[in-house]
């Protein structure tokens, strides 16, 4: 589907940060500072802190203290300050058990999942075509939390398909909870429960 520019500074900004915090999974794309490899991750753990200005964080588990971070893409964005949040609907639910089950450094992630790049218009990360939604983010800020980082992050662009907003609001398409993947469905998928 083709992508349109969403409007970081229009009059559907808060829109969008409450369509981010309602708990729904995110892949997150980052790449190294020479390009070379790509990486993608499921994410969780997001949430706006701010509305203006629109301000997002995300939770990524770094290894502990001290040590070699556990997860390849978190030092990816330690070494570039910059990652794309990628939104999914349930139709790539495969992909997203994919990503989240295996690693970056070990495989390509977007052949792996059947995923394709879709190059970054300002950040060098690439994004992901098949999302419906995209949001290129530079860190501003980054602070350890235990076995986690939190990124604080300023979205500097964002990409939407053209079906998004309807008449100015979200269709239901994209905020309607049964189109979206949940925590709780990869939980289940991975038997955690």
């Amino acid at each position: 589907m083709e992508k349109i520019e969403f409007d970081l500074n229009g009059p559907d900004v808060m829109k969008l940060s409450w369509l981010l915090s309602n708990g729904q999974v995110f892949m997150l794309s980052c790449t190294n500072a020479e390009k070379t490899v790509n990486g993608i991750i499921t994410v969780c753990w997001i949430t706006p802190t701010s509305h203006n200005p629109l301000l997002l964080s995300v939770s990524i588990g770094n290894g502990e203290e001290g040590t070699e971070a556990y997860r390849f893409c978190h030092s990816l964005i330690i070494e570039t300050k910059e990652f794309g949040l990628n939104i999914p609907t349930t139709e790539l639910t495969e992909a997203i058990f994919k990503v989240g089950t295996t690693h970056s450094n070990e495989v390509n992630k977007y052949a792996e999942a059947g995923l394709t790049p879709l190059p970054g218009k300002k950040i060098n990360a690439p994004l992901i075509a098949e999302c419906f939604m995209n949001i290129e983010c530079k860190v501003i800020v980054n602070y350890i939390t235990g076995d986690h980082t939190v990124f604080v992050a300023k979205p500097v662009a964002a990409f939407m398909n053209e079906d998004m907003i309807v008449n100015g609001k979200f269709s239901d398409k994209y905020h309607d909870k049964k189109n979206q993947v949940q925590i709780c469905d990869l939980i289940t998928m991975w038997n955690m429960w």
